[in-house]
């Protein structure tokens, strides 16, 4: 029988284990006093598309899934979870394997996995319209040994953590369809379905974008002796991993955020004159640094300067035949695989569409109504965690997000605004944007990680400033941590020095980060005991090893 207690918890669905999903379940226990989460998850692994999956015939439209090569461009130090530190002898920029075995970690420590059911599909949330808005969640098993039997469940709160990175976006091109009077005949994919290198060796390439993904896919093709045209309507800033010895992300601290915008632009892009090659003529950005997403790519300057990796402008005209002409003018008669690298629409199928853009005109233009990035006005009783495109790392966000909702969830922070307030600060953050950044769909979601965690830090009652750390660490112990938070990169590790459930391998981990030699052996950074694979080998997939 039920306890009083255990009647007044709210009952939280968490849908996906991916990078967002974990934190909302890993924050949910924090406050299990009050909470009751259940997670669900399609697929019989965590980490969503940080676990590698292969495109086959038994699977032929997966969940998406990193390349078998992909790198992450985001250093260990700013992209872990804030009480997990990612042991300081792992490599300063993790592939992709690594990433998923931190989520494997990640779980085992804080025992997430008895609240996830595994290989479970949602095939609906909906709500009711009852005194307490709550939430009906149909699900049934994707076991192949087990019938489809749906289930409905009732909850009190929902938190999307699905992802948006499933519904590939197409472009448009003269000859691209097969009943265009003259279409093009060789090989068209999005790089959704791109997995591998060897298929494409000695082919000639064109891929369209200049995105991560677009460079990334372009240069490994290039170093298997394909011949890549990357193509693109408009150029982009594109930077190396590292600048003058540093990780790129390090650049960017709280003390950069003090120096006015404009200005920061200048000083981002005479650095880039001194440290970055000059970009090819179709290639160079028409604004500032920080207008648009920053593409990270260390060798593409290389791979354009020997030819293997040719710039030209966007597709005019694909076919007859294998033929695309470009318009810069440049004409290709056999060009093998066209790849698609130009992002994703915002979808959630399993919501009525309203719900993310609150009946207005932005299904096709990625603009979602979300009141600080996760929660929709009408629906108070939901958010979406991790629906934004971060110049950062995605998992200390989603964290940081969590955290406020679960916090405001139990009554422990102040209520959410009105309505009418969520809408007005929404048209407010949705006008900065289509000021700062390009016109673009990958734009509407767009976040700055430091000054937007910073923002929901403050709310929570974490924010690190030189007050409460001299009145936790004392005088000068509080003042040497203040001075690494405004001049040391940001790391999500300093949201826990003080606050709520702040973390006892907070400082330790800090100073280890910074380099500091005396605390590079804290037992608070080193790995910890490997993932036991053999209790349960359907929840893992062993990460290859480096």
């Amino acid at each position: 029988m039920a306890t009083t207690g255990e009647h007044s918890k709210k009952r939280v669905a968490v849908i996906g284990a991916g990078a967002s999903g974990l934190a909302a379940i890993k924050e949910c226990l924090d406050e299990k006093d009050s909470i009751e989460v259940v997670g669900f998850e399609q697929e019989n692994y965590l980490g969503g598309l940080w676990r590698y999956v292969e495109v086959s015939e038994e699977n032929p439209n997966p969940h998406s899934s990193v390349y078998k090569s992909t790198i992450i461009n985001t250093s260990k130090e700013l992209m872990s979870y804030s009480d997990f530190a990612i042991p300081a002898d792992w490599p300063t920029y993790l592939p992709n394997q690594k990433v998923a075995y931190y989520f494997d970690l990640y779980a085992q420590h804080f025992n997430l996995r008895p609240y996830i059911r595994f290989e479970t599909k949602v095939v609906e949330v909906k709500e009711l319209k009852d005194e307490k808005n709550r939430w009906l969640v149909r699900s049934h098993s994707v076991k192949a040994t087990q019938p489809i039997e749906i289930k409905d469940e009732i909850f009190d709160y929902v938190m999307m953590c699905s992802g948006h990175h499933w519904k590939a976006r197409y472009p448009s091109f003269p000859g691209m369809n097969e009943d265009d009077p003259e279409p093009y005949t060789g090989i068209q994919m999005h790089s959704h379905f791109y997995r591998e290198v060897d298929s494409y060796k000695d082919k000639n390439v064109v891929v369209v974008g200049l995105g991560n993904s677009a460079v990334d896919l372009a240069v490994e093709l290039s170093l298997n002796q394909s011949q890549v045209y990357l193509s693109c309507r408009r150029g982009a800033w594109v930077a190396p991993r590292w600048l003058f010895g540093r990780p790129l992300d390090h650049a960017r601290t709280r003390f950069t955020h003090m120096v006015p915008f404009f200005l920061f632009q200048l000083i981002v892009a005479s650095l880039f004159k001194i440290a970055v090659p000059p970009h090819h003529r179709n290639l160079k950005p028409e604004r500032l640094p920080l207008s648009s997403h920053t593409t990270i790519n260390t060798l593409l300057p290389e791979r354009v300067s020997t030819g293997t990796v040719k710039p030209v402008k966007n597709i005019k005209k694909m076919g007859p035949g294998k033929r695309v002409e470009f318009e810069d003018g440049t004409v290709v008669e056999d060009v093998d695989v066209i790849f698609y690298c130009t992002g994703y629409h915002v979808s959630f199928p399993v919501l009525h569409p309203d719900i993310v853009t609150d009946g207005r005109d932005g299904s096709q233009n990625n603009r979602v109504w979300t009141w600080n990035y996760m929660v929709p006005p009408r629906h108070p009783n939901m958010a979406f965690v991790g629906l934004f495109q971060p110049l950062g790392a995605i998992m200390p966000i989603s964290e940081m997000q969590c955290r406020f909702l679960v916090r405001t969830l139990v009554g422990k922070l102040d209520p959410l605004p009105s309505e009418q307030l969520m809408d007005k600060e929404i048209e407010a953050r949705n006008k900065y944007i289509r000021k700062r950044y390009d016109d673009a769909a990958r734009h509407t979601i767009q976040v700055d990680y430091a000054s937007y965690c910073d923002s929901l830090a403050k709310r929570i009652g974490c924010m690190p400033t030189y007050g409460r750390l001299v009145k936790e660490f004392g005088l000068i112990e509080g003042t040497r941590l203040w001075k690494e938070t405004i001049f040391g990169p940001p790391s999500p590790i300093q949201y826990r020095l003080v606050g709520p459930h702040a973390w006892e391998g907070a400082r330790e981990a800090v100073w280890g980060y910074a380099g500091k030699q005396e605390y590079a052996s804290s037992k608070y950074l080193q790995e910890p005991k490997a993932v036991d694979r053999k209790k349960d080998l359907s929840l893992f997939k062993a990460p290859r090893e480096q």
